[in-house]
C-alpha cells in the first residue's frame, strides 16, 4: 500500500472533523470568571460547545457548560473558587456526528489575573478638609473570596486634582478608616479619584472622579466694624455739635427781663 493510498484513507477522517474553537480566553472581573471563544471557520449552525476545567490534575466537565450554543460563554466563577490556585480550561465543538479538537486557554491565576473594579467612594465636606471614605465593591466573586478587603481592597492610591489648573497630588488611604484631605486651597474645586493598589495584582480600574468645592475664605469683618464705629462716632460728634450750636442761638435770641430792659444803655 503506497503513501498516497494511506493519505486518501485518512482524508475523509480529516474532512469530517469540526473546526476547533479559536481565541479561547478567560475574562475575570472582581473574581467573576468567564470563558469566551469564537467558533472555528465554517462551523455548522447546529454545533454545540462543551467546556472542561483542569482541577487536581484531571479534566472535569464544568457544570452548566455541556451544551452551549454559538456566542454563549461559560461561567467559571463557582469552578475557580480558590484565588491562590492556578487553573486551565478547554472547549470543544460537537455535533451529533462530529467533534473538534479541544482548544486550551492560557494558565489562569485568579489572584493576579482578575481585574479589580473601582471601589465605592464617598466624600463628605468639612470646610477645607473633606473626609474621604473608601469601601470595597460588592460582587459574587468577591463574596466567595476569603477576605476581599485584606487581599484586594486594603490600600488605595488617591489622586486629588484641582480643577482650576490641573495641579494634583497623590496619597495612600485604607478602607478601614476615614481620611482627612488637608492643605487645600479655600474656595476651589477638587476632584478625587481612587484606585485599588496591591503588590501582586497590577490590573485595576480607578473610580469615577468625585468633585467638591472647599469652603471660601471667611471674610475679615474687622475693617467693616471699625468703619461702622468711626461713622457712628462722627455722627454722635456731629449731633452734639448741632445741639450745642442750637443752644447758643436760643440764648442769643431770648428776650431780657423787664428789670433789665428798663435800664438805659450806656450813652443813651
Amino acid at each position: 500500500m503506497g503513501p498516497w493510498t494511506l493519505l486518501l484513507l485518512h482524508l475523509p477522517l480529516v474532512v469530517s472533523m469540526l473546526p476547533a474553537p479559536t481565541n479561547v480566553s478567560i475574562v475575570s472581573f472582581n473574581l467573576e470568571h468567564t470563558l469566551t471563544w469564537l467558533p472555528g471557520p465554517e462551523t455548522p449552525d447546529n454545533t454545540h460547545f462543551t467546556v472542561q476545567s483542569l482541577r487536581k490534575n484531571s479534566w472535569q466537565l464544568v457544570k452548566g457548560c455541556a451544551r452551549l450554543k454559538t456566542r454563549q460563554s461559560c461561567d467559571l466563577t463557582n469552578t475557580f473558587k480558590d484565588p491562590f490556585y492556578h487553573y486551565k480550561a478547554r472547549v470543544q465543538a460537537i455535533t451529533t456526528t462530529q467533534k473538534s479538537n479541544r482548544s486550551l486557554s492560557m494558565l489562569f491565576y485568579p489572584l493576579t489575573d482578575t481585574l479589580l473594579g473601582p471601589p465605592v467612594v464617598s466624600v463628605s465636606g468639612c470646610g477645607n478638609c473633606p473626609l474621604l471614605q473608601v469601601t470595597p465593591p460588592t460582587s459574587r466573586g468577591l463574596q466567595r473570596s476569603l477576605s476581599p478587603t485584606q487581599l484586594y481592597y486594603r490600600q488605595f492610591t488617591c489622586k486629588v486634582r484641582r480643577t482650576r489648573d490641573g495641579s494634583q497630588f497623590s496619597m495612600w488611604v485604607t478602607s478601614t478608616e476615614k481620611t482627612v484631605i488637608g492643605y487645600l486651597e479655600p474656595g476651589a474645586e477638587y476632584c478625587v479619584t481612587v484606585t485599588p493598589s496591591t503588590s501582586f495584582n497590577p490590573h485595576s480600574v480607578p473610580s469615577e472622579p468625585h468633585c467638591a468645592f472647599t469652603s471660601p475664605t471667611a471674610a475679615n469683618t474687622v475693617p467693616v466694624v471699625l468703619s461702622v464705629l468711626c461713622a457712628f462716632s462722627l455722627l454722635v460728634v456731629l449731633l452734639c455739635g448741632i445741639v450745642v450750636y442750637s443752644g447758643r442761638l436760643l440764648c442769643m435770641h431770648k428776650p431780657l427781663p423787664k428789670t433789665l430792659s428798663s435800664v438805659p444803655l450806656c450813652g443813651g
